[in-house]
């Protein structure tokens, strides 16, 4: 067939148009009601009925909602808005200072990031349910959380395939930012990044720029950053990533992020329904790392540096399910990506 003839433009205009609808469907059915009290004067949140082996609740929320989103030729730079938890479930406002004369010298660091689609309320909901999902999972081993929050909900155009073209680069933005808290987190800690959907995006992003490479035109050197990858090591966990499958190869959109890192370990899920039309909503993609994993042309691309990433397939254990409560109702995969979480392999 042709696909420039115009029964065939047609044929694909329709079915984007099919297709941007039931996405929208999907994510309007994916976004769970917030079981929140929060606003952010009072930024709350209503604690689960559930039992946990965990009893103390120390995280922080890490906060560029109110930083700028995009330059050109500039180093990306700004005030982070930082809160600590509570232990009536709330979330206090705070200082990076505070935060890090804090921080347990004897642990790693967690930085979770989050996808888009999510609200202020909806992210401090996250966090206190990812804090319990993560802890529970080694409730006797120390581990210092952080919850790296961005404006994920600031839509644009209210068209979904062109704001979640907008939010891609911003998450990708947001890499700068994270990098930089990086930067300015106690040296020689072990570090461990987490991110969801286009949260991946913002942690290869980030891990590109630790590893040497530059985003949106601008490297951590030409802003006078400096991560020394020998002094620090860097886990990834993805779930799922919202990202082309072989963007981590070498010569690709983030083809430094493995120059720094350990592991990265991939959370697979086939049967996602969001990331289904991830090539058609994301123009020029390739298929999510999430639904394929790494090909064998990635493997076989990225070389020496293959046995760095692994696939773990939770198709069967999430099913269709996209947003992050998927991942974190079930305590066998905090159990599983645990070693990646607190170095301990």
């Amino acid at each position: 067939m042709n696909l420039l003839n115009p029964q065939s433009m047609q044929l694909k205009a329709i079915l984007c148009c099919c297709l941007l609808f039931c996405s929208t469907q999907l994510l309007a059915q994916e976004a769970p009601a917030p079981a929140v009290c929060v606003n952010e004067e009072s930024p709350c949140i209503t604690a689960p009925d559930c039992t946990s082996c965990v009893t103390e609740i120390n995280y922080w929320v890490v906060s560029s909602r109110c930083c700028i989103q995009k330059s050109k030729c500039c180093c990306p730079c700004c005030e982070f808005d930082v809160y600590h938890s509570g232990e009536d479930g709330c979330v206090t406002e705070s200082t990076f200072d505070t935060m890090t004369q804090a921080i347990d010298p004897n642990a790693p660091i967690c930085i979770m990031v989050h996808g888009s689609f999510v609200k202020w309320e909806s992210a401090l909901t996250d966090a206190y349910n990812t804090y319990f999902w993560l802890r529970n999972a080694a409730p006797k081993t120390p581990l210092n959380v952080i919850f790296f929050t961005w404006p994920s909900d600031d839509l644009k155009t209210k068209i979904l395939p062109i704001d979640v073209n907008i939010l891609g680069k911003q998450a990708e933005y947001n890499g700068h930012y994270l990098a930089r808290l990086i930067s300015e987190l106690p040296p020689h800690h072990q570090i461990s990044l987490l991110g969801h959907s286009h949260g991946a995006r913002t942690v290869s992003s980030a891990l590109h720029l630790i590893g040497g490479g530059s985003v949106q035109g601008v490297s951590l050197s030409e802003c006078g950053i400096q991560i020394c990858c020998r002094c620090r090591h860097f886990r990834a966990v993805f779930a799922a990533a919202a990202i082309n499958h072989n963007w981590l190869n070498p010569g690709q959109r983030y083809g430094c992020a493995l120059n720094c890192t350990d592991c990265l370990v991939n959370l697979r899920n086939k049967k996602d329904r969001i990331l289904l039309f991830y090539p058609v909503l994301a123009p020029i993609s390739r298929r999510a790392l999430a639904r394929t994993g790494f090909t064998w042309l990635d493997r076989r691309a990225l070389g020496d540096e293959v046995d760095r990433v692994h696939d773990i397939d939770v198709s069967e254990c999430v099913g269709a399910g996209h947003m992050f409560p998927n991942y974190y109702s079930h305590p066998e995969i905090a159990e599983t990506i645990m070693p990646a979480i607190y170095f301990r392999q």
